[in-house]
């Protein structure tokens, strides 16, 4: 009578969804996105190629769920605690950014794959959600409130894209190096915030009708 235990054991189904979702996550961090097949995160989950279809329909749903999971390391940083002023501020913020991304190099290939994703809207959705997140930490360490008008937040929204796209380059293609991506992001969020951001407040109230 063989003991040899079976492939797949039968474990509660949020348990299991985990445990796909962890395996999806090795994958999609690890390689671009369209290297990634269903059928490997079966095998990385030890799973059947059916159950991981059973529970999330595709690859573009499950890289759904892994992409949300992300939101909570992104929070890490910045910092709005430091009570320093604004360039010393911005360049610990972006180095304390940049050593994050450094030791978690897996996350360059996820980014990658944003930066191809980005026009699918549910990819869009979850990419908002964490861009807000960090735009409201950066608008306490400039302007000591969450509550800021609308063109402000629409420049530094813009300045985290440039940032996506400046770390994909960097860490996942080899386009860039550190110190430029540094430079980069210290100078242009300082520049942002000092001409860009004034030349966009309202001119006072449109002009009276004839």
């Amino acid at each position: 009578m063989s003991t040899e235990s079976p492939r797949w054991s039968r474990l509660d189904p949020d348990v299991r969804r985990s445990e796909i979702v962890d395996a999806a996550g090795r994958l999609f961090t690890s390689r671009p996105f369209a290297a990634v097949s269903i059928t490997a995160i079966a095998e990385e989950a030890g799973v059947s190629r059916a159950l991981v279809t059973h529970y999330f329909g595709g690859k573009r749903e499950l890289f759904l769920e892994v992409l949300s999971g992300l939101g909570d390391l992104s929070g890490a940083v910045p910092r709005t605690d430091l009570g320093l002023p604004i360039e010393e501020t911005v360049a610990r913020n972006v180095d304390a950014w940049l050593d994050f991304m450094e030791s978690h190099r897996e996350l360059a290939f996820a980014i990658a794959t944003l930066v191809s994703l980005d026009r699918d809207p549910e990819v869009a959705r979850v990419v908002d959600d964490m861009r807000d997140t960090i735009v409201d930490r950066m608008v306490v360490n400039h302007f000591g409130s969450t509550e800021v008008p609308p063109h402000v937040r629409l420049v530094l929204r813009a300045y985290t894209g440039v940032a996506q796209v400046a770390v994909s380059d960097w860490l996942a293609t080899g386009r860039a190096t550190r110190e430029q991506v540094r430079v980069l992001m210290t100078r242009g969020l300082l520049a942002l915030v000092r001409e860009v951001i004034p030349a966009l407040e309202p001119s006072g109230g449109a002009p009276a009708a004839d």
